[in-house]
């Protein structure tokens, strides 16, 4: 089931209880709640301003929450500094200390604690082969790759145990190819070692391939904590159907009421069948989401008459061919764009299409979500 508001979990490690964040007149977080587990890789996702990096500060005690509570294991550290947190934070940029070596840089916390020597120097060989940098040791953060720099960064992190690691953004200065092997690099340590990790991304795809759980912020509010699955199949509103992934939203009025009830399509005329039909008023405004990937196209003059439940005529508008998947632009006969996508593996009819031609699109009822906001 989605959770628009994250809810209460008994079996919560990390709780945020009402908090907010005013900087003057502006609410950077507002009234939020939310539980984290033990163990789980959780990402605060959200555009600019959003607030989910004031939100990963304030868990961290880098900012004072105007209001509300924080607590670990039902511990209450809202009042706690931060060098005395359970936590630790890995930084967008790293801030690895230039002047010294990689082992130097891991054991920093560790010195400051006044780990034994021996001690220390097994904790960072122990991390060094948990980031798979062993015989890295000795050299300077400016001798390292960015990926390297990174899990040198992940590994001081990590150093002093902390119940909850926090990243702000982390990958965000890899290029893409490194960036999708960090993540998998990423998630192998998390799982390897149990500890919960807080991501705060702004990249939709990064969350999806990487957590457990999805938190969506939008203008300080927490819109909607799902899992990946759960939030781009079933997402809480319109928001959330445009902010994971791409998707196609039709509006639609509301005709009759009961078992009579209809929803006729504003953009395409006739009536829309979606998978949720709870009891709507008479003549409230609606949307139907529907992903593209679930979007059927057929030509009129070849292929069958698809049988789903919602039909639409138009023009094939755009094709954009991106090597494994073709993604298609239909322009409706009333002007509406939808966006559908084929796989590399087109039948002969798909393969003949040609834009300007004459087309069906056509989705089932259980691939349509009605959303009310």
């Amino acid at each position: 089931m989605s959770d628009p508001v994250g809810g209460k979990d008994r079996d919560a490690y990390l709780s945020i209880k009402q908090i907010s964040k005013h900087f003057a007149e502006v609410k950077a977080v507002d009234d939020v709640s939310l539980d984290i587990r033990q163990g789980e890789f959780f990402c605060l996702l959200g555009g600019s301003g959003s607030g989910k990096s004031t939100l990963l500060r304030m868990i961290a005690g880098l900012e004072i929450a105007t209001s509300g509570h924080i607590e670990i294991e039902g511990q209450d550290i809202t009042a706690v500094p931060p060098w005395s947190r359970p936590v630790n934070m890995m930084f967008q940029s790293y801030a690895l200390f230039p002047h010294m070596n990689v082992e130097k840089n891991i054991a920093y916390g560790l010195k400051q604690d006044g780990w034994p020597k021996d001690a220390m120097a097994e904790r960072v060989n122990e991390l060094l082969e948990l980031v798979q940098l062993t015989g890295y040791g000795g050299r300077k953060p400016h001798q390292l790759s960015g990926g390297q720099r990174q899990r040198v960064a992940l590994a001081r992190a990590l150093a002093r145990k902390p119940k909850v690691l926090l990243l702000d953004e982390p990958l965000s200065a890899l290029d893409k190819k490194l960036r999708e092997e960090t993540q998998r690099q990423l998630l192998a340590i998390q799982q390897e070692i149990g500890t919960t990790f807080i991501m705060v991304t702004h990249d939709q795809e990064e969350a999806m391939s990487i957590a457990t759980r999805i938190g969506v912020m939008d203008h300080g509010k927490l819109v909607q904590v799902d899992t990946p699955r759960e939030m781009y199949e079933r997402p809480a509103n319109r928001f959330i159907a445009g902010f994971i992934g791409q998707v196609n939203v039709f509006e639609g009025k509301v005709e009759g009421a009961g078992k009579a009830q209809k929803i006729i399509g504003v953009d395409t005329g006739g009536e829309l069948k979606a998978a949720e039909h709870s009891e709507l008023q008479d003549g409230s405004t609606v949307w139907i989401a529907v992903r593209p990937e679930r979007v059927l196209l057929k030509t009129k003059s070849r292929g069958r008459a698809a049988k789903a439940a919602n039909k639409s005529s138009g023009t094939l508008s755009d094709i954009m061919y991106l090597g494994g998947v073709t993604h298609l632009t239909v322009t409706l006969d009333g002007g509406k764009l939808v966006r559908t996508m084929i796989s590399e593996h087109w039948d002969e009819d798909e393969a003949k299409l040609n834009i300007g031609d004459a087309v069906e699109i056509s989705f089932e009822q259980r691939a349509a979500v009605l959303l009310d906001s």
